[in-house]
């Protein structure tokens, strides 16, 4: 038999975001301890604003895939037939 194809895991788009994060808090750490020229402190900062979006996106992405299965589920939910001897009639 053959095996069927994986689907990919979240776990990539986990570590991009750790990783990206992470990077942020760096810049951060980078800014406010100063002492840098307004050149560099111009691109870090240009570099942090896109981590920042970066971060975002995922989240939204991460948002709006919870949502659709929250969604889906609830879906399910309504399909599924009442269990006999769970009537309210019958009460």
């Amino acid at each position: 038999m053959a095996e069927s194809p994986k689907t990919p895991e979240p776990k990539p788009a986990a570590k991009s975001f750790e990783n990206s994060f992470s990077q942020l808090e760096e810049v951060v750490r980078k800014l406010e301890a100063g002492g840098l020229s307004l050149d560099e402190a111009t691109n870090l900062f240009e570099s942090g604003m896109k981590l920042a979006t970066k971060c975002n996106e995922i989240l939204s992405s991460s948002e709006l895939k919870i949502t659709r299965l929250q969604a889906n589920f609830a879906e399910q939910m309504n399909l599924v037939p009442e269990p006999d001897g769970f009537d309210d009639e019958d009460a």
